[in-house]
């Protein structure tokens, strides 16, 4: 089986992840496996691409031309691919499912398609035309997301919550029969028990793009608490919201809270961080929130948005612990505070790493191998 897997860019991020692995994965169980990215970062490769060794075919060499033109083309102009037709092609997002069927016609074949679509409605590019245009005209991206799920054969979701949103969107409920399936994108890889530290270090953790609501409602938690936080993550030069979010936080620093980043860490660095945090938070809504789950993949608790998809995997008790609405500043600032004062970060890391037995990426690879096989 020749499957083509498609993202938008292999700069670090969750629905990158999801890709890399996948076609990692995916060689393992005897496929052929080609990742497809749509854009050439100006930046470093990702390291987890060499230790993965995984070489990306990128559609678009130059980062700039890729976000504009190249964007703007893709509903135009037959795309052209140095590589063997697929048998089966897994898009993610709006971006990779305009790829996918633009393949169909480059090949003049009708392959199957599951469109993996992690944020209904969103156009992950930023500065591409699709991006501005569905700032100013949602009705035309709302389209182009119609006939990419009427075209694909599945449709996945990373969560019920995403699933729900997706409802909403599209009021046409006939277009989504017997395709919808929710796959949560667990990319996690849990630890040895033995590995799980019961002595932390004295931080709190958030890991992530730098440039989400998150780290807003954070700035405002951190202004209050004397608590040394650590922000691990990456961002994009010319993105305004990272610039902010940064100074924000410089400016705490200098006014003495103990405030250290972590730009780009390896995967290594990050779970270093995990295993050693007292608490991993995040005050934002994500459709699911891998980060979360590979802090408790690590023995690390997590504090999270009561909108995240991760929630839903969490049993009652915890998810009513565990997972708080992402403006009540005051709300989080309580249940630091509890957590810590109470000694009970080893304790809900170690409850939370055992839900990572179920939920992990093996568990992941298995159900999309089944959904691969059944529509082959």
């Amino acid at each position: 089986m020749r499957v083509f897997i498609i993202i938008h860019t292999t700069t670090p991020g969750g629905v990158q992840r999801v890709g890399i692995y996948e076609a990692s994965f995916l060689k393992k169980f005897n496929s052929e496996a080609v990742l497809l990215s749509i854009i050439k970062p100006k930046l470093r490769e990702w390291e987890l691409l060499q230790r993965l060794k995984i070489r990306p075919v990128y559609l678009a060499k130059n980062e700039f031309l890729g976000r504009t033109l190249y964007t703007l083309l893709l509903n135009v102009v037959p795309i052209s691919v140095d590589s063997t037709e697929p048998d089966i092609v897994i898009a993610h997002n709006i971006p990779g499912g305009q790829v996918s069927l633009n393949l169909r016609r480059y090949y003049k074949k009708h392959f199957p398609i599951v469109f993996y679509l992690h944020d209904p409605m969103i156009y992950p590019i930023s500065g591409s035309f699709y991006d501005i245009v569905a700032s100013r005209f949602p009705s035309v991206l709302l389209r182009i997301e119609e006939k990419l799920i009427q075209e694909s054969d599945v449709v996945l979701v990373n969560s019920r919550r995403a699933l729900v949103k997706l409802f909403k969107f599209h009021r046409t409920r006939s277009m989504f029969e017997g395709k919808v399936v929710v796959l949560y994108p667990t990319m996690n890889m849990p630890i040895s028990e033995h590995k799980i530290k019961k002595s932390k270090d004295h931080y709190l953790l958030i890991v992530g793009r730098i440039d989400h609501e998150a780290f807003f409602n954070l700035y405002k938690i951190v202004e209050k608490i004397d608590i040394p936080l650590v922000i691990a993550g990456s961002y994009h030069p010319y993105n305004m919201n990272s610039r902010r979010i940064i100074q924000l936080f410089l400016n705490l620093k200098r006014k003495g809270k103990e405030i250290r980043f972590v730009f780009n860490p390896s995967d290594d660095e990050l779970l270093k961080l995990y295993r050693s945090a007292l608490l991993f938070v995040y005050p934002g809504h994500e459709n699911f929130n891998m980060s979360a789950l590979e802090a408790m993949s690590a023995g690390c608790p997590t504090l999270i948005a009561d909108s995240s998809g991760v929630c839903e995997i969490l049993p009652e008790s915890l998810r009513e612990y565990l997972c708080l609405p992402k403006d009540d500043i005051d709300a989080w600032i309580a249940r630091i505070l509890e957590i810590i004062q109470n000694d009970g970060s080893y304790r809900l890391g170690k409850r939370l790493w055992k839900i990572t037995q179920k939920y992990n990426v093996h568990t992941h690879m298995s159900r999309l191998i089944e959904i691969l096989k059944r529509i082959e």
